[in-house]
């Protein structure tokens, strides 16, 4: 008996093994695909040529052998996708100076020169001319061509017109007729001299359209190396031609006794080059219909002018690799998913993701029905650190994930804020959930950049490490694994809601939250009390926060000469905050500080001043409190300041700006300083409009035909603004945004304090006997509860409602945004409990049918518009 179990439990033992067991990801087995797509045998798989071809055909070949199904066209492995004006340099590619001595230069950028795109094939040599700018401009008597003669030679010609000519010349500057010029002059090339500014930062050689350069003329860029040798060789100087030129305002031009040989062969026409997709499909009666889509391009950048081929191990033969090699393992454990697995290798993503937006507006997939797309772009190279694009801004998506996954592979996941640049911008553009993964850090193009050699000839595959093309394999495998046989809903609309919020800038233009820190408030801590905080900010995902620093009309000559230490005292405790929070929080002083934030995850603090009160009438303290940060200025708060009418005053007691008032509009225009209407009386704003030489805002007003209360902008108002090129910015207070319900709660107050005898002057409340105060509030809290119960509801609905009227009222998104007025105001709207709530907003929006585009301008796209423009005109 025990001779016959012994035998059949090896057999069970072996049995289970073999069901159990796992086949995992093997980093060595995708380096054999990387070593062979990043061989120089495909002369770096540019889209368009028979080499990518041969790659696309050797992928597809091992999708089949690793057991998926054709996933392209018409059951094929394909997906044929155009290329217009494809454009290409083949070799060879030379200048050379053949006389009176032989030198020899380099192609390349930051080399010696540049073909230009556009110019005509073949093989052109000649002696050289300087023809200055290369401008025939009878109508201001500017004739570049007028002392030489260019026929048959080669023409030296400075990009541009002359500066202190631009304005005359303005429109002769373009290279097209340039060309033009020289062709019908009968030159038989040009060399375009790479000494402007403006040409000296591009990475790419000039733009010639199609048709201008006839066959055989020949056109380069080249740099001072070469223009150095031959002026030199002639005993001339370029820098004093050109500085003459531009000094005298007139051309001077000279005949080089140099003969240079050049050649060049450029191609463009329209090819076709195949997306590789392959399909593992689902099994599930209902879940089958829904997909995952993997994928990672499988092109790069050919064989350069400088002759190297770019072979594009790291960049992007390496997340090609992985795709087999999970595609592998998904077969060998003989993995059948309920959710059907597309598998992709996209054509021209280095020509701008051409076939990864060929795919998603002619899917073979329906987009509605892609429940995401993960993206692998450069997965060779550097540490174990995982970027993920998207993890953030689809963080609840991401949650979903993070249910299968290790502790030991959380801990290597890092965000990648604001990613674009790669296929997955093609799937998010389309509203389709997309995730992409890079490993090690961002470029960052310095000596320890965990990806040396992006773009250059030394991507090749001894650059690359096995164990991170293992590690990708293994995160997108689990993941992979998990998403197709996972039963809750993954089309879920807030995933992209989610998306649209956190990916734009998101500016709240007001909120008083300095005072309560100066309180002592623990702004690091998700408070129960208080609308702002830290925690709440990156909840909300606010990129920029304008911390207003408050000062009310002053009570007597005492507090009037005190209002700007006070101001003072709160932009201390801005920077303070921002100087103890360095990880979450960084002052912002122009547009450019908030995009250099872009990414980082912290939020941007914009510094304004709430009461022109501040400038104690001298527009000296209004420097300085620019200097000091200040961006935007409230020309007045609830009552007039001595140069400009509020709209709290009856009577506008100076008819809106006194001349004072508008040299402080004037000054705000020269500083670049926003200037800030809300609070302002109705002959105070019309003043500023027709003064003002800057678009301007209204921070935290709401509309007048919506909610009558003096506070709040009239449509005449907002046309205005509209025209101006301003911005609104929404009110969060109920009080604004509904005045009927704060009258009737007003009414109530007033007759309940009758009742107690309370003083008509609410502040000497104060003064009353604390019992009987105590019992007059107790009962107003009581009824006005009550009240409130029989009162229209305010609510997220109702803001969205003022910024739609806004919208109506313009014909335009363009002049709408957020003003919360936070910390500010005694109560908020439901839904908009504080500054983490701010989703809602965007939730709302796109219920309404905004789209996601017009979402962005109004959460913050619209004030960037204004900063920008404010910053540009400062004087």
């Amino acid at each position: 008996m025990k001779k016959i179990l012994i035998p059949f439990f090896i057999i069970f033992l072996c049995f289970n093994f073999t069901a159990f067991a796992q086949v995992k990801p093997d980093g060595q087995k995708a380096m054999e695909h990387l070593k062979y797509l990043a061989s120089d045998q495909f002369k770096g798989r540019k889209a368009g040529t028979p080499e990518y071809q041969r790659a696309a055909e050797y992928v597809a070949k091992k999708m089949e052998e690793y057991g998926l199904k054709p996933g392209g066209e018409n059951g094929a492995w394909f997906q044929q996708v155009p290329f217009k004006n494809w454009r290409n340099f083949d070799q060879p590619i030379r200048l050379e100076i053949v006389s009176p001595e032989h030198r020899v230069y380099f192609a390349g950028w930051n080399r010696d020169f540049v073909p230009t795109t556009g110019t005509g094939s073949g093989i052109v040599k000649g002696k050289l001319v300087f023809a200055g700018y290369g401008i025939i401009a009878e109508k201001y008597n500017w004739n570049d061509y007028k002392n030489i003669d260019v026929t048959g030679k080669i023409v030296l010609i400075v990009p541009g017109v002359p500066p202190s000519m631009e304005k005359k010349l303005k429109g002769y500057g373009s290279s097209t007729k340039k060309v033009k010029t020289a062709v019908e002059k009968g030159a038989a090339g040009i060399i375009f001299m790479n000494v402007t500014e403006s040409l000296q930062r591009r990475r790419y050689s000039l733009f010639l359209r199609k048709g201008t350069c006839p066959e055989g003329f020949v056109v380069m860029t080249a740099n001072t190396n070469f223009l150095d040798d031959v002026f030199y060789i002639s005993h001339q100087s370029w820098r004093y031609l050109i500085s003459k030129t531009i000094r005298e305002k007139k051309s001077y031009t000279a005949p080089l006794d140099i003969t240079v040989e050049m050649e060049a062969h450029f191609t463009r026409e329209d090819r076709t080059a195949p997306n590789v997709i392959g399909i593992l499909p689902g099994n599930d009666p209902e879940l089958k219909n829904e997909y995952i889509i993997i994928g990672g391009h499988l092109d790069h950048l050919g064989t350069g002018i400088d002759g190297f081929i770019y072979n594009g191990a790291d960049d992007n033969a390496a997340s090609v690799a992985v795709i087999l090699e999970i595609a592998r393992v998904l077969q060998a454990n003989n993995f059948k998913p309920d959710r059907s697995v597309v598998f992709a290798a996209w054509a021209g993503e280095e020509l701008g993701l051409v076939g990864s937006r060929y795919y998603t507006n002619h899917p073979v997939y329906p987009l509605d029905k892609t429940v995401v797309y993960m993206n692998m772009d450069m997965v060779g190279c550097g540490d174990d650190d995982m970027y993920i694009g998207g993890m953030y801004e689809f963080s609840d998506f991401y949650d979903i994930l993070k249910q299968n996954m290790s502790e030991e592979m959380k801990k290597k996941l890092h965000y990648r804020l604001n990613y674009r640049g790669s296929d997955h911008v093609s799937f998010l553009q389309k509203g389709v959930t997309a995730i992409s993964l890079r490993s090690g850090g961002l470029l960052s193009r310095k000596l320890d950049d965990e990806h040396p050699e992006y773009h250059r000839p030394g991507d090749d595959p001894g650059i690359i490490e096995p164990e991170l093309l293992q590690q990708a394999a293994q995160y997108h495998y689990d993941n992979i694994v998990y998403l197709a046989n996972y039963r809750g809903n993954l089309l879920n609309p807030e995933f992209h809601i989610n998306f649209t919020h956190k990916d734009a800038v998101v500016v709240d233009l007001h909120c008083d939250t300095i005072g309560r820190y100066l309180r002592g408030a623990d702004l690091t801590k998700d408070n129960e009390k208080g609308h702002i905080d830290i925690p709440k900010l990156k909840r909300g995902g606010v990129d920029l926060q304008v911390f207003a620093c408050f000062v009310g009309p002053p009570r007597n000559e005492l507090q009037k000469n005190q209002a700007a230490k006070r101001v003072f005292d709160e932009i201390d405790g801005i920077y303070q905050l921002v100087e103890e929070n360095p990880d979450d929080l960084a002052i912002v002083k122009s547009y450019e500080d908030l995009m250099r934030l872009r990414g980082t995850g912290k939020t941007g603090i914009f510094i304004g001043i709430e009461g022109g009160y501040a400038i104690e009438n001298d527009l000296r303290l209004l420097r300085s409190f620019y200097r000091a940060g200040v961006r935007y200025m409230t020309l007045t708060h609830w009552t007039h300041t001595d140069w400009a009418d509020a709209s709290g005053d009856t009577v506008a007691q100076f008819g809106g700006l006194t001349e004072f008032g508008e040299k402080v509009v004037k000054e705000m225009n020269r500083l670049g300083m926003i200037i800030d209407v809300s609070h302002v009386h109705d002959e105070t704003f019309w003043d500023v409009i027709r003064i003002t030489d800057s678009p301007i805002i209204a921070s935290h007003s709401c509309c007048r035909a919506l909610s009558v209360h003096h506070r709040n902008m009239t449509d005449e108002m907002l046309k205005a603004l509209a025209k101006n090129g301003g911005v609104i910015g929404i009110n969060f207070s109920p009080g604004y945004l509904n005045a009927e319900n704060d009258k009737k709660l007003n009414a109530l107050r007033e007759e309940i304090a009758k009742k107690y005898g309370m003083p008509a002057n609410r502040r000497e409340w104060r003064n009353v006997d604390p019992e009987k105060r105590i019992k007059f509030m107790e009962e107003y809290r009581t009824k006005a509860e009550e009240l409130r119960k029989t009162l229209p509801k305010v609510d997220v609905k109702t803001v969205v409602d003022h910024i739609e009227h806004v919208i109506k009222v313009t014909g335009s998104t363009d002049y709408v945004g957020l003003g919360s007025d936070f910390d500010g105001i005694g109560s908020t709207p439901e839904g908009l409990k504080n500054a983490g709530d701010l989703p809602n907003i965007t939730r709302e929006l796109f219920r309404r049918g905004y789209s996601e585009n017009d979402i962005k301008k109004i959460l913050g796209g619209n004030f960037l518009r204004v900063f920008r423009k404010v910053c540009s005109n400062r004087k």
